[in-house]
């Protein structure tokens, strides 16, 4: 239980962190707290005041001015309560923005690795189910819990003042009280972590079928997927429900101790006002503390089911912020502007294992160099590590043994940030974004408009950009999808030339589109490669003929480099992938 209430207290205070960001604001809100609270527990004193001492005197003047207090503290409860609530919810409002804004750079910062762990549906329902869910603590004025506190501590205050032994007797209920409070507790918790992991599951399930909906129709499994959702969606439909179930039991069960105080109050109360030993107003002002002090107590039953399902919520968020960024750069990280020699791979160990085993090895002690105006080829059979080279190169991975060295420079002693400009990547799946051709381009104002368009023309393909609709200012769907794959390929070199690299990074480019196509990417990629270091990641191994090197990868170790003509004069690994292709080519005319 201690470690649970140490957690709860340490999300608190970092929740609270967010909020407490616009300084007076926060501390008036909370400053409202006790003033609201007087207010609360001002009118059955007063009511006590008139029933004890203004009426037995016949003192209309003291009644009237008994009567102006209650309705003043009727007043100042209503100020009270409507500023605290409306300064607190624009604040919770204000920090639920913050840390979405933290969360969603954080995960920019973490590495590949990471994604490679997690799915994109979890990580979606950290960036929104469960943020909302924090929200939802404001928009429900769940965070006003801390007011219902201090009003019962002022209200149990005002009964000790008034009478200790009955104040004593009225709170007999407390004791089990917190004991079926601390139960639910835990029980509401843990129903709130599972609704958490059943939601960050249907969301992942929903990502992976709609993204792969054709694949679902092509094989006509549309049934089996219906059923499976649905057996996600009723385990999420059973935790809700547990959730509610304990959010209604807490409820029933502070209400009906609240009114069993009161109607043990009355038959104890009557029983000492008529033998004198209890004045009717401290009578009367007690039955209302309890209805006063009960009442909040059962507002916090109701927030407690939103303040559980927040804990919960804030469990995963700051986990994931907690998530190390193990690709962070050293605090006195060197900067560079230029490749003049050259970037390269000194007896390098990688495995995407953590910790690495002796059969998870991807690369083998690979030492490569690539000059910073050479064009190199990597060729090999799938799962040799040609694509993981290029992951290295920028680091989107560090090695576990060896070193990646720029102009002889470690590149965990660089800044990431200028590492990676040094870098323009094409992928055989071209990522664009939703927006304009240009937007895309110019990678929202990164790259200069002029740079694009000279771009365009240099490869040849700004005729086919003025043909479409809107030219530069056509709107691409998401993740391009009216546009072909070729189409996609030739827009990414255009992006790739007017980054204006020190290295280009193509990884199996031409590997999906028609011979047409591939001719045009082929020119355009010579015109990107000009003057610059590029590292060509092959499949078809007609594109790579006329690079300085080819680098051939077998199982994780370099088997032999040099050019084509050389390679193919020796009897190896790289000769008899080319025959074999070409034997295959033949076939399929």
């Amino acid at each position: 239980m201690s470690d649970v209430t140490h957690s709860d207290w340490h999300l608190t205070k970092r929740l609270v962190g967010y909020m407490a960001r616009e300084r007076v604001a926060f501390w008036f809100s909370f400053l409202l707290y006790p003033i609201g609270a007087a207010a609360v527990a001002a009118p059955p004193y007063i009511t006590q005041q008139i029933l004890d001492i203004a009426l037995p005197a016949r003192d209309v003047s003291l009644v009237n001015i008994l009567v102006g207090l209650f309705f003043l503290a009727l007043v100042v409860e209503f100020v009270s309560g409507f500023l605290s609530q409306y300064i607190l919810t624009v604040l919770g409002q204000r920090a639920m923005a913050a840390l979405r804004t933290d969360l969603f750079r954080h995960v920019q910062r973490l590495p590949a690795s990471y994604f490679d762990r997690h799915p994109v549906g979890r990580i979606l329902t950290r960036l929104t189910n469960d943020i909302e869910s924090l929200a939802e603590v404001f928009a429900s004025g769940a965070i006003t819990a801390v007011a219902d506190v201090v009003t019962v501590i002022v209200v149990i205050c005002l009964m000790l003042w008034l009478d200790v032994r009955l104040t004593l007797y009225a709170l007999l209920v407390v004791p089990p009280l917190l004991v079926v409070a601390t139960w639910f507790q835990r029980l509401a918790r843990e129903a709130f972590r599972e609704i958490r992991v059943h939601i960050a599951k249907i969301n992942v399930f929903l990502a992976e079928h709609i993204g792969g909906m054709g694949v679902v129709q092509a094989f006509l499994q549309e049934e089996r997927c219906a059923k499976h959702f649905d057996v996600l969606n009723i385990d999420y439909r059973d935790s809700n429900r547990r959730a509610v179930f304990y959010d209604a039991a807490l409820f029933s069960v502070v209400e009906a101790i609240g009114t069993t105080a009161v109607a043990a109050m009355i038959w104890f109360g009557s029983g000492k006002t008529s033998a004198g030993v209890l004045q009717l107003g401290v009578l009367v002002a007690f039955i209302q503390y309890i209805r006063r002090c009960f009442v909040p107590i059962r507002d916090l039953s109701q927030k407690y089911t939103v303040l559980q399902s927040a804990l919960a919520s804030s469990e995963r968020i700051f986990a994931m912020l907690d998530e190390p960024v193990a690709l962070d750069e050293m605090p006195n990280a060197r900067a560079i502007q230029k490749l003049h020699q050259s970037i390269a791979m000194d007896h390098v160990w990688f495995s995407y294992a953590t910790p690495p085993t002796d059969e998870s090895w991807i690369l083998k002690d690979v030492s490569l160099a690539i000059g910073a105006r050479e064009h190199v080829a990597l060729v090999g059979e799938t799962g040799s590590g040609k694509t993981t080279i290029g992951k290295l190169l920028n680091r989107f991975y560090d090695v576990q043994q060896g070193a990646v060295l720029v102009d002889g420079i470690d590149i965990k002693t660089v800044r990431l940030a200028d590492l990676r400009r040094l870098f323009a990547v094409v992928l055989q799946d071209v990522y664009l974004f939703s927006g304009t051709i240009l937007e895309n381009l110019t990678l929202g104002g990164r790259i200069s408009e002029a740079s694009v368009k000279d771009a365009a023309k240099s490869i040849g393909i700004e005729t086919w950009i003025a043909s479409l609709p809107h030219g530069y200012e056509t709107l691409l769907q998401e993740f391009g999808s009216n546009l072909s794959s070729g189409e996609r390929q030739l827009l990414a070199l255009v992006r790739a030339l007017a980054i204006d690299p020190a290295v280009l990074i193509m990884d199996e480019a031409t590997s999906n589109v028609d011979s047409e196509t591939e001719a045009m990417i082929q020119r355009g990629l010579e015109v990107v490669m000009r003057g610059r270091a590029a590292l060509v990641i092959a499949h078809r191994l007609s594109t790579v003929q006329k690079m300085d090197r080819i680098v051939v990868l077998q199982r994780g170790r370099i088997q032999d480099e040099g050019s084509h003509t050389v390679l193919m004069g020796r009897d190896g690994y790289y000769r008899n992938l080319v025959e074999a292709q070409f034997r295959d080519d033949r076939a399929g005319l």
